[in-house]
């Protein structure tokens, strides 16, 4: 009897020891995401949406594309005067850059309505692979080391948010 209850509870034992460890999952781990928080003073929620974009490659001023703003919202469309943009490739460029690039990296966007223009310029967005181990140690894991631009005069560097006037 002694017997079966010291092997039982040796079984009970490891099977603790060996639930501790957190179990793998599937899923991906993609990362850090670029986000700029922007608050619109005036604007009307459809007015943001259809704000136009010019996208400035630096390095070569001829170079560039045009999109709704609504393009690289968060959520693909405004939900408030409260939004945020990230660097998604418009559709136009789908593929061109890779996970540790970024579509604006280098460049000036310009925001234009039909009242008036705002500019982030020279954006620096610079991206590298988080080193993480256990399950997702081979995933993208994209980490935001640098993310920078001027506002109106003034630097504006990651986690920090810009309010543009209608």
């Amino acid at each position: 009897m002694r017997k079966i209850f010291k092997s039982l509870y040796s079984l009970l034992l490891v099977i603790a020891i060996s639930g501790c460890e957190k179990p793998c999952n599937e899923s991906l781990r993609i990362g850090e995401i670029v986000q700029i928080p922007i608050q619109f003073n005036g604007f009307s929620i459809s007015e943001i949406d259809n704000i136009l974009v010019y996208r400035i490659d630096n390095s070569n001023t001829s170079v560039g594309d045009t999109f709704l703003l609504r393009d690289i919202l968060w959520a693909n469309y405004a939900r408030s005067t409260n939004e945020i943009i990230t660097d998604r490739e418009s559709s136009k460029a789908q593929s061109q850059f890779g996970r540790y690039d970024s579509y604006f990296d280098n460049c000036t966007l310009i925001f234009d309505w039909y009242t008036g223009k705002d500019t982030l310029l020279n954006i620096e967005i610079k991206k590298s692979q988080e080193k993480i181990k256990g399950c997702h140690e081979n995933d993208p894991n994209v980490k935001i080391d640098k993310l920078s631009f001027i506002h109106k005069g003034k630097t504006i560097t990651k986690d920090e948010s810009i309010q543009i006037d209608k």
